[in-house]
């Protein structure tokens, strides 16, 4: 947990154990094998340790074109339980640990690009819930697009740290709900409607309240529910952020201090240059709407930095005036940009 410009708690669910997240083949955490391999190089307790990447990334399109997906590269040797699964369990600790170290207060595991089959989805699952809970120390969040692979995450843990966090119910899929409400589990629920995403502020509202009067009549109490208002990428929706911290205004005021507001925050600077900024900003004024938690890597977003911004910084005020609808696709930023104005310290 951090706290906030003004004081209030600010609750982390820390999203970079993912089997999307990438690194550069050609980056410094690649490292070349004596037999041409490569692997990804970590340090775990002062040991300098390799993981190789599997074979089933090294032979995927996105290690073609210089991507290792490194977590799920180590999610397939835990899977295959062979000489590099012990590997690959301390590297996830290890990352774990690191998002621990800058205040995540939930883990959220993500294995949906470990393979189509949802049988094999639910192994991966069980197997990276397992192997966080050996050594965390705050709980796991649980995401998927599958409702099945939910609650093989759930059967999987123990809760050894606490209550787990479902990632998501919604209009579209409230069977996860009956999950969360089965395992005493928190859940977040999108403001997705019953047939896709919302288009503007009045439709993020009005599908909240539906699917928090869901979770309600489910005998979840409001303190479980973390209410997710959708954030889109501003350089696709120039009017989202507005939209996004509206909705927020009004489901607090709608239901008080007891129920949670999140959202994957670092979803706004999608498709935009020096996205530190846009995404420190964002969180600024998410906070500042009523938003008391984040799904963002705490390691990149250090929300003592945020949380202690200038304001009137000329970064801070261009990519402001961009989230908040004053410079209209960003014409303004976009120079800035290009005229070295948003240095990443600024």
């Amino acid at each position: 947990m951090r706290l906030d410009r003004v004081g209030q708690p600010f609750l982390v669910i820390g999203e970079n154990i993912h089997a999307t997240r990438v690194v550069r083949r050609a980056g410094r955490h690649a490292v070349e094998l004596p037999d041409g391999a490569v692997g990804i190089g970590f340090d775990d307790a002062g040991e300098r340790r390799v993981l190789p990447v599997h074979p089933a990334l090294a032979a995927a399109k996105d290690y073609a074109n210089g991507r290792i997906k490194h977590v799920a590269s180590a999610i397939r040797w835990g899977l295959d339980a062979g000489d590099h699964a012990d590997t690959a369990a301390a590297y996830i600790r290890v990352m774990a640990a690191r998002q621990e170290a800058a205040g995540a207060d939930w883990l959220d595991l993500n294995v949906d690009e470990v393979s189509a089959d949802s049988g094999t989805r639910a192994e991966a699952i069980a197997w990276l819930v397992t192997t966080v809970e050996a050594s965390a120390r705050v709980p796991v969040a649980i995401d998927s697009s599958d409702v099945a692979v939910i609650a093989a995450g759930v059967s999987a843990s123990t809760q050894p740290q606490g209550r787990l966090l479902l990632n998501s119910a919604s209009l579209e899929r409230p069977e996860v709900l009956d999950v969360a409400q089965e395992a005493g589990c928190a859940v977040i629920l999108a403001c997705s409607g019953p047939s896709g995403m919302p288009a503007d502020t009045d439709d993020r509202v009005r599908n909240g309240i539906a699917i928090v009067e869901l979770a309600i009549a489910r005998q979840i109490p409001l303190d479980a529910c973390f209410v997710d208002p959708l954030v889109l990428p501003v350089a696709v929706e120039p009017d989202a952020p507005s939209h996004v911290l509206d909705a927020a205004r009004q489901l607090r005021a709608e239901y008080g201090p007891e129920v949670h507001l999140t959202g994957g925050l670092s979803n706004v600077s999608f498709g935009m240059p020096a996205r530190r900024i846009l995404n420190d900003v964002f969180i600024d004024l998410a906070s500042a709407a009523g938003i008391d938690s984040g799904i963002v890597d705490p390691v990149a977003s250090d929300l003592g930095r945020v949380f202690g911004a200038d304001r009137d910084a000329t970064a801070y005020r261009l990519a402001s005036d961009l989230l908040l609808g004053r410079d209209p696709y960003g014409a303004e930023y976009m120079a800035a940009f290009r005229a070295g104005r948003l240095a990443e310290d600024g």
